[in-house]
């Protein structure tokens, strides 16, 4: 029973690392803003017109600002 506990700490430990290692980096959804045309900006991966409620305006990129502030 706890070679089976042991072996499944293991395995999440593993799926948890090639899961991080997989995902892109948050510098990479800095360069995609640039693939939106000059009238478009960049918000939460699309391109918007204008920033949606919640996010603040920062030329051709829409950065989160919380609301809680």
């Amino acid at each position: 029973m706890l070679r089976l506990v042991a072996l499944g700490i293991i395995l999440t430990a593993a799926v948890t690392i090639l899961v991080s290692l997989l995902r892109p980096p948050p510098v990479r959804a800095q360069q995609d803003a640039y693939y939106c045309r000059p009238p478009l900006k960049f918000a939460a991966g699309a391109c918007v017109a204008q920033c949606p409620a919640g996010y603040e305006d920062r030329g051709r990129i829409c950065t989160f600002r919380s609301l809680s502030r």
